[in-house]
């Protein structure tokens, strides 16, 4: 008896879907345990840097209402900044405690994405959407530093569905949602509200065509149930900090360049070729999706649109600057990428249900090469988010590579780089906390070995920039030791002491640099004669260390 066609056909055609099912499902849990694995790695490690030093500055000058009041000349996130006070005032201040917060936000992306995009997104599109998010170079940095742009970015994200949820199903606790998560998400950062308050415009203007006022109410209400705690967090800070907070605005302009720079780092890359690949894909996927379903890429368009251009209108400070007006813009990003992965999932369509899955698996693996991410993938590296990576994608174009002092590197780093990495802790004194004032990324590029920040105050001077006393009891950073203590003969998990005594391989000159020729005769008195030393730096050995029996360590002269 010869078979039907339909029939040998309907198990094949069954068996591949199931397949096809099961390796995008594979593809989701690889991308977010990759995700996860970027996002984490030596962040145990890393030293905070720039930006980062905005709240603790703050936090151990000014009291909680001083905080809550005020937005101050140099950003610091207020929530955030209150939570690390709290932090410094109980348990301490760790780099741990500085970090949990944005990692948490960027891993919870990760993990949340996928179920809140279920009912309006096919499998693949999620899945392509969730390796996309897990190796974006702007959301893998912003997850590993102490700034409340991952979190923003999340309440972001949630806010904007939330919205259209409410809306499309009507739901209380849509609502809810919707309001928290911007009144959160504005008080972390206000340059969010472009975006998250847009939703506002996209369905007023469809309430007034024709008129509803039903739906009309409806917003009202809402809006107002956002904007009344919003005004309660907001108000102090602006009408104290008046004029910090309006001097912010009008500074800088975005120009042609700037933007095309930005709109590379959101792609992820420094190459034209893949970005506009990238944006290729975008573009496909938005209609893609207008065909399936034109109100909601008309809602992702307005809300994309309509806050790009409010952010570029501020003229903020710094806006130029392509990492600036990228970051400004990262309560969208994910919704660029998803239209790319809507696109992607497109191209997929007509190829073997068996391969599609693997072929998306390998496109993203040649993003993740073709972008800046493999250029921090080397061990030991402290300084993951120092501008020399994260300024701008392409070095070519990156001030903090271009204008770098070509001095020579020291010949110990060289010396150094030869031992296995990770094998020797070196503590370096001083240090600047500017990318454009340090070199130690650079050094250790070389040397490949642990790093200890060793600072100046008291040994060498006061500084409160960058260095905190060591009175300070809910310091606990693990990354930072102060060389009095080390002069004093204080045990340190280090072998090496490289002291500084003029800046060198720097973008620009620091304004301020400790007298370190003075603090010598102390630490030679302490430590013994240099066992190297140049024009530059000197290198002292420190005391080893040895364990004892009940697991505390002494000093080995």
């Amino acid at each position: 008896m010869t078979a039907q066609p339909g029939a040998a056909a309907a198990p094949r055609a069954g068996s591949g879907a199931r397949f096809r099912v099961a390796a995008f499902n594979g593809l989701l849990l690889v991308a977010f345990i990759s995700g996860i694995t970027l996002r984490v790695w030596q962040i145990d490690i890393q030293v905070p840097i720039d930006d980062e030093w905005h709240a603790i500055h703050k936090l151990m000058r000014a009291g909680p209402l001083d905080i809550f009041t005020h937005v101050g000349y140099a950003d610091y996130s207020i929530p955030l900044t209150l939570y690390y006070q709290w932090l410094y005032r109980t348990v301490g201040l760790s780099e741990w405690g500085l970090h949990l917060p944005p990692l948490a936000a960027s891993i919870g992306l990760l993990l949340t994405g996928p179920r809140l995009l279920a009912s309006s997104f096919a499998l693949p599109t999620r899945a392509l959407w969730t390796a996309l998010v897990a190796i974006s170079p702007l959301l893998v940095y912003h997850g590993r530093i102490a700034r409340p742009y991952a979190l923003t970015c999340l309440l972001a994200f949630v806010a904007i569905l939330g919205f259209r949820a409410w809306r499309q199903e009507g739901r209380p606790r849509d609502a809810v949602v919707y309001a928290a998560a911007t009144m959160l998400a504005g008080w972390l950062h206000a340059i969010t509200l472009p975006f998250t308050l847009s939703p506002f415009v996209y369905y007023g203007v469809r309430a007034l065509r024709p008129i509803d006022r039903q739906a009309l109410v409806r917003l009202v209400k809402l809006g107002l149930a956002t904007a009344l705690p919003l005004a309660l967090l907001l108000a102090p800070p602006i009408v104290v900090d008046w004029t910090e907070f309006s001097g912010k605005a009008g500074l800088d302009h975005v120009t042609v360049e700037s933007a095309y720079r930005s709109a590379l780092m959101l792609a992820g890359t420094g190459s034209p070729i893949v970005a506009f690949v990238f944006y290729v894909a975008a573009g496909a996927g938005w209609c893609r999706l207008y065909r399936r379903d034109g109100d909601l890429a008309a809602y992702l368009a307005t809300v994309i649109g309509l806050g790009a251009v409010s952010v570029a209108s501020s003229r903020a400070g710094l806006i130029s600057h392509p990492l600036v007006f990228a970051r400004y813009l990262l309560p969208v990003l994910p919704f660029v990428l998803l239209l790319a992965a809507e696109g992607g999932a497109g191209a997929l369509a007509g190829v073997p249900r068996r391969w599609s899955a693997f072929i998306a698996g390998v496109a993203v693996v040649a993003l993740l090469i073709a972008g800046p991410i493999p250029m921090w993938w080397h061990y030991p590296n402290q300084f993951i988010a120092h501008l020399r990576y994260q300024f701008d994608y392409d070095p070519d174009h990156n001030p903090y590579v271009q204008r770098v002092r070509n001095d020579p590197i020291p010949a110990f780093y060289a010396d150094l780089g030869a031992r296995p990495p990770g094998s020797v802790t070196l503590v370096e004194t001083p240090w600047r906390l500017e990318s454009h004032f340090n070199a130690l990324s650079l050094y250790q590029d070389t040397h490949r070995q642990r790093i200890l920040i060793g600072l100046a105050t008291p040994a060498c001077g006061t500084f409160d920039f960058g260095e905190y006393p060591e009175t300070s009891s809910g310091m606990r950073m693990r990354e930072f030791v102060h060389l009095a203590s080390i002069i004093r003969g204080d045990p340190v998990a280090a072998e090496y002491l490289i002291v500084h005594l003029q800046p060198a391989n720097v973008a620009a000159e620091p304004p301020a640099w400790p007298d370190m020729a003075a603090c010598l005769p102390a630490i030679e008195a302490a430590l013994g004669a240099p066992v190297w030393r140049d024009e530059r730096m000197r290198v002292f050995a420190l005391p080893k260390l040895s364990p004892l029996g009940n697991g505390r360590r002494t000093v080995q002269q």
